[in-house]
Order: structure tokens, then sequence, then C-alpha cells
């Protein structure tokens, strides 16, 4: 196991104290929330860093809001443990929800944060694809002021996000599902504990039995979790029937570019990458066949 005993730990109280610590190179450490991911490395051998700055003591970041037009408001330090229970939250974001519900033991989702799962950039990440298909973005503050990155521009490969040196992930700002149907499914060795083969979150609202919006999104298929385009636009304007499900499983399984590893064969993750989108839409098969307007939940 790699020494910790070395490392300079710094404990900002306030946002602007953990900005200026981070703005400067000579004072700069690694960002530890709950500390999950980073004490795994550390025991695998991962070189320990010289200094880290920890979340613990930094007021708001771990706080869930939700705004008047239903858009939620995650702090980067809310537990896996708080996302999976918080009701207004479960019926806001049902497959975050579920799938922080799927991050290792309950021990790992109570210490593991939603922000440190984001920033670990592992494509094997259980809550990157659930993130994902609400089209939202990420809230990034440093003492030059905040900026709000795209999701789908914040993982630019493995175990690298568009943060630059001194910015801090404060907040997801993840827009409301206004009707749509959220699903997530986790494909592992075993149902608990397990390291994802493969999983799937997906976004999608019916307009008088036809789709109206869709996202679909995949971790561990590639360098980072992704959407599927092309498989979106299939199904706009459909109706979802077995036949479409067919194409979006053929068209998904084309889409994604996985590896082998000791978890899986790309093989087989291309082929549930498949079963999984079909899986999504017979689902949606079964819901009725028109879905009135209603408000955002």
């Amino acid at each position: 196991m790699t020494s910790t005993e070395n490392i300079r730990f710094s404990f900002p109280r306030s946002l602007r104290e953990l900005l200026r610590i981070q703005a400067d190179e000579a004072t700069r450490g690694t960002i530890v929330a709950g500390g999950t991911d980073l004490m795994a490395q550390w025991a695998a051998g991962v070189p320990a860093p010289a200094r880290a700055t920890s979340l613990s003591h930094v007021p708001g970041l771990d706080e869930i809001r939700i705004e008047a037009d239903g858009t939620v408001v995650v702090g980067a330090a809310v537990t896996h443990a708080l996302v999976r229970d918080f009701a207004p939250l479960k019926r806001h974001l049902p497959a975050l929800a579920a799938a922080s519900a799927s991050v290792g033991a309950t021990q790992i989702q109570a210490r593991g944060t939603i922000g440190g799962n984001a920033v670990n950039a592992s494509p094997a990440g259980d809550t990157a694809p659930a993130l994902l298909v609400t089209g939202g973005s990420a809230v990034a503050a440093s003492l030059g002021g905040t900026r709000e990155i795209p999701l789908s521009a914040f993982w630019l490969a493995y175990r690298k996000t568009a943060l630059a040196p001194g910015e801090v992930l404060v907040a997801f700002r993840l827009p409301p599902r206004r009707g749509a149907v959220e699903t997530f499914r986790k494909i592992g060795t075993r149902r608990a504990q397990a390291i994802s083969k493969i999983m799937a979150a997906s976004r999608i609202r019916l307009e008088n039995g036809r789709i109206a919006e869709a996202a679909i999104a995949l971790g561990s298929v590639g360098p980072t979790a992704v959407r599927l385009p092309p498989v979106e636009q299939l199904l706009l304007g459909k109706i979802p029937t077995p036949r479409l499900a067919a194409e979006a499983e053929a068209l998904a399984s084309a889409s994604v570019t996985p590896i082998d590893d000791i978890r899986s064969s790309a093989d087989y993750r291309r082929w549930a990458a498949g079963r999984l989108v079909r899986d999504i839409l017979e689902n949606l098969i079964k819901q009725p066949k028109t879905q009135k307007k209603r408000k955002s939940e």
C-alpha cells in the first residue's frame, strides 16, 4: 500500500478559501471529498499526491436544491446515499438515484460523492450515463468566476475532464425531465459491489404515442461514457414497436467501440449495448400509447 503519511492536507472552511488554495500551484492539492476512489487507488500502489485539499468543511457543496423551474442543482460533495434516498430527487431524476444506489456497497454510498465519481472520469463510473441523459451541465468554480460545462463535453478522455488547473467542480445543474421516462440498468459480475461491465441510462418522452425526445447513454463501452446520437435520431418521431427496438439494438451495437479487459470482452459489451437499448424500447412499448402533457414532477 502506498503510504499517505507525508501528504500535506488542507481543510478550507469556505468556497473562497478552497478556490484560493487551488489557484496557487504551491498550495494546490488533489481534491478529496469522500475519498473512496483515491483510497482504492493508493491501496493499489498509485503514488499518493504531495498535497490534498479536503471538501469536508466547505459549506454548500453537500446540498441539493430544486429551483422553481424544476432544475435540480446537486452539490459536488453530495453523497450517493443522499442521491439514492432523497425523495424529491428520486421523483425528478430517477435514473440518477438508481445509478447512485448501484455504486459499491452501502458504506461506499455513504462516503462517496457524485462529484468524485464524475471527476474520477472512469468509463465505468455508474453515475455518468445518468448525468449525460439529462442534458445538464457541470458547474466549475475558480478565483476567476464560475462557468457551466455541458456534460456532453465534460469527459474528454480516460481519466480526463474539462476542468482547468485551479478549477473545482462545485455542482451539477440538471434540467427537469418534464414527463419523460427515465431508466438505468447496470450489468456486473454480481448484484452488489461490482464494477460495471456495461451500464445504460435513458430519458425518453412520448407525445401521442410517438417519441418526442430521446437521450440514451452508455458506460464502459469506450474511454468515456457516451451518448448515442445515431440511435436517438432513429427514435425521434417514431412509435415504439418491436421492429424499432430491433433496429435500435443493431445500431447501438454498431455505434460503440468497447475494449477487452479483465471484466468483460469487447464482443460481449457490443452485444450487451444493443440488448440494453432494446430493453429500453421494449419498456417503452409497455407505456400507454398516449401521454398527456403534464407539468414537471
